[in-house]
């Protein structure tokens, strides 16, 4: 039962209340598709989201049931390395490196320079026009 002692943290509490309250709901709505599909004589459009509904249902359990199978996993793998500590729980900061590209040497063009010197012109116009 020591294993489980994770569980009942309220993190993981959170997650087991989330996780009934979505199957519960979702096979509610499960079964209230099936009973439009009923009353409309079988509407096979309506039964198709009926299961659809419970393979959602299906897929939250599944999941639920691997995430807290791989925490147990985790804490075992833990206590099997003698002199090993369990891994800590609050993340440690990661320092990032921020890749510069260089810039890439001026290229010397004659139409550029000519373009450029003809804006600095105008620029110098004062706004009057020529």
């Amino acid at each position: 039962m020591r294993r489980y002692a994770f569980a009942v943290r309220p993190g993981w509490l959170f997650l087991h209340l989330v996780t009934i309250a979505l199957a519960v709901t979702m096979i509610l709505l499960g079964r209230w598709q099936l009973t439009v599909s009923e009353h409309q004589h079988f509407n096979i459009r309506n039964f198709g989201y009926a299961l659809q509904w419970w393979a959602f249902t299906a897929f939250t359990l599944i999941m639920w049931f691997k995430v807290v199978r791989d925490r147990v996993r985790q804490g075992e793998a833990v206590a099997d390395v003698p002199g090993a500590t369990a891994p800590p729980t609050v993340a440690e900061s990661v320092a990032y490196r921020r890749y510069v590209a260089p810039e890439p040497p001026p290229v010397e063009d004659d139409t550029l320079a000519a373009y450029n010197d003809y804006l600095a012109r105008l620029d110098g116009q004062d706004g009057r026009p020529s």
